[in-house]
């Protein structure tokens, strides 16, 4: 009777494991055309750099389905849905955070430099969910009606050159 309780247990553990992974849908309630990814860059030092996602988003009903987030290049975006005179567009953009400039100090007594602050570290690219190519993205949905999120491939996404927006003129 032992063995038959165990069995049904780490069954019931595999279930439930296996539900809890982000799963992809092949044919999604919409279709997406024309991805473009752009990378931009801040003329000053402080001003920052990021990504921005563009495309054409065509629903078959607008009102079942709300967009959530998208999954690109290692990084997590909220899209947006922008309605325009030809149709849905989908929006998301990306910011990297913002550093304090610090003051580093160089002196040949190295009991001196004990202030200095260690560069910060890559980003941990094992909390991202999804293994993508360069031209692909992951983008979450949820369908109103069963309350359940849905995650769709998105493939082919064209970058676009990258725009460097121009600094402060010097007099």
């Amino acid at each position: 009777m032992k063995k038959i309780i165990y069995i049904l247990f780490i069954g019931l553990l595999g279930i439930v494991a296996c539900t809890s992974q982000k799963s992809l849908v092949s044919e999604p309630p919409f279709t997406v055309d024309s991805p473009s990814l752009q990378y931009w860059s801040g003329g000053m030092e402080r001003s920052g750099r990021g990504m921005n996602f563009a495309a054409r988003w065509n629903p078959f009903d607008p009102e079942a389905i709300v967009i959530d987030s998208l999954f690109v290049r290692g990084r997590i975006m909220k899209l947006a849905v922008v309605e325009t005179e030809t149709g849905f567009k989908l929006e998301g953009s990306y910011k990297d955070a913002q550093t304090e400039p610090t003051d580093i100090i160089m002196h040949a007594d190295s009991t001196k430099e004990v202030g200095n602050q260690l560069p910060r570290p890559l980003p941990d690219t094992r909390k991202f969910p999804f293994k993508l190519k360069p031209d692909e993205a992951v983008m979450s949905y949820l369908v109103k009606s069963e309350g359940k999120k849905y995650y769709y491939k998105i493939k082919g996404i064209k970058e676009k050159p990258s725009t460097l927006y121009p600094g402060r003129q010097k007099n």
